[in-house]
């Protein structure tokens, strides 16, 4: 009696591994399906979208004649257009604001000359004064120099 009972523990712990397998294996398949379907989707929404900007009709105009929901028309637009996006790496997927470091071109430097604007002297002591300086600055430099 006591081998019946510890036969079905494993049998139990055997069924109860291949029910998490399957398991395992439904979600991944249902995942993989969902995606492919939504693939489908998405290649024939960007058919009817392309046919509808070849038409001179509004979207609405053109929805109402195709039998299509407008709200289905701009709902794939919009998911169409995200994915291409994200794709193309201009959409942020967090939507967070991100910062571009923007380097001046050489004709902006250039037109940015810091020639001097002024050489100033006082006791043995010279400042020349580039166009284009901050202002604060000067004024902590020419108190120090006892000029102000």
């Amino acid at each position: 009696m006591q081998y019946e009972i510890i036969s079905l523990q494993n049998t139990f712990n055997v069924n109860k591994q291949a029910l998490a397998t399957l398991k395992q294996w439904g979600d991944d398949n249902l995942t993989t399906m969902k995606a492919s379907r939504h693939e489908i989707l998405k290649a024939q929404w960007k058919n009817i979208i392309k046919d509808q900007s070849k038409s001179d009709l509004s979207i609405r105009e053109w929805c109402r004649e195709n039998n299509i929901a407008h709200g289905k028309f701009y709902y794939w637009q919009r998911v169409i257009r995200e994915e291409t996006l994200i794709k193309a790496g201009t959409l942020a997927v967090t939507g967070q604001a991100q910062f571009v470091e923007v380097k001046p071109s050489v004709a902006e430097l250039k037109s940015n000359d810091q020639g001097t604007c002024a050489i100033l002297r006082s006791n043995g002591n010279e400042i020349e004064i580039l166009n284009g300086a901050d202002p604060n600055t000067l004024g902590v430099v020419l108190n120090l120099m006892g000029m102000l």
